[in-house]
């Protein structure tokens, strides 16, 4: 067999060269889940948000009390006062610190 071939590949070549293809790999593979984590995360964000928001309306619509909410997350705090009617007598938004 030609020596030149297998004498580069051969030892401590073979492992170089096998960690030099597995880190960029392994780098691939981590940034495609922390991306599908994240997209999977916003998904179920939404999902919720409108949820929460279709029950909230009902609420708000069902009832002839003034419903406040109250809502905290990520971005900060919000508050609103509804009437029974749908309209709106207070409004407070804060940034999360």
């Amino acid at each position: 067999m030609n020596e030149t071939l297998v004498a580069p590949l051969s030892g401590y070549g073979a492992l170089a060269l096998a960690l030099a293809v597995a880190g960029p790999v392994a780098g691939l593979v981590r940034a495609y889940l922390a991306y599908r984590t994240r997209l999977h995360e916003e998904r179920e964000a939404s999902r919720r948000a409108a949820t929460r928001m279709a029950g909230l309306t009902d609420l708000a619509e069902a009832g002839q009390h003034v419903v406040r909410i109250v809502e905290r997350d990520r971005d900060g705090q919000r508050e609103v006062d509804l009437d029974g009617h749908g309209r709106v007598w207070g409004v407070s938004d804060r940034e999360a610190a």
